[in-house]
């Protein structure tokens, strides 16, 4: 079997350090309507703003998992400014197997750091951003623990997004670390959202990995509802 980095091109020219992000977003046929329509432009909206950017054109590697009956690699890692800014639509349908996407999600970060660590390639901490309006129906224990783990000990930025109030809270909070744990999406923000998550790229972009920590993120108020944290 392939190796999944024979597969994903690295390009070892581009001087910038690399923000490997991952997306993981659920697809499932609770997401059907207007969520899905507001995700669709949401992602086109990040893709097309994060690779204008010079800085973040250069750094952000990205991934796309989706994720409904089976999880699905929609995009591999590659670098944002070479993703399709006009990409398929994604369409709403079948179960949660939130489990799957994310040991997807961490064997494929896992790899693409060794990968980056093999070609002398720095890279700052990855992002992975997981959104879902429901809970996973899948076996999903081990792999939510792990990557809970990594965002508890730092080693990731993990952020959590609950779209709508049918998402399941309690167990989400069990999948997420403790802080700050999963934010409720104000109404459909979706596109609020990802301005901010380009932003905050933009920010980390700008920086050296050494100064990563240092970097100040936008107010989430545009896009969280507060009163859930």
């Amino acid at each position: 079997m392939k190796n999944y980095n024979e597969t994903t091109a690295l390009d070892v020219s581009n001087p910038a350090p690399r923000c490997p992000v991952v997306l993981l977003l659920d697809v499932s046929g609770s997401m059907s309507g207007a969520p899905i329509d507001e995700l669709n432009q949401g992602v086109r909206q990040f893709l097309q703003e994060t690779a204008e950017d010079e800085a973040a054109g250069m750094s952000v590697e990205l991934e796309i998992v989706t994720f409904s009956d089976k999880a699905m690699r929609i995009v591999p890692f590659s670098p944002i400014a070479n993703v399709n800014r006009e990409p398929r639509p994604f369409y709403a349908n079948g179960m949660t197997a939130m489990g799957a996407a994310l040991r997807m999600a961490t064997q494929d970060l896992r790899q693409r750091r060794e990968l980056y660590r093999k070609t002398g390639v720095s890279s700052y901490r990855p992002w992975v951003i997981l959104m879902t309006d429901g809970g996973p129906n899948d076996d999903w224990e081990a792999a939510a623990r792990e990557m809970r783990e990594m965002g508890e000990r730092g080693r990731i930025q993990y952020i959590g997004v609950e779209i709508g109030h049918s998402a399941d809270h309690r167990t989400l909070c069990r999948i997420l670390p403790a802080q700050p744990g999963p934010v409720r999406l104000q109404g459909l923000r979706f596109k609020q959202f990802f301005r901010w998550l380009t932003d905050s790229l933009r920010s980390v972009s700008a920086s050296t990995p050494e100064q990563e920590n240092s970097v100040r993120f936008g107010d989430i108020r545009s896009w969280a509802d507060l009163a859930n944290l």
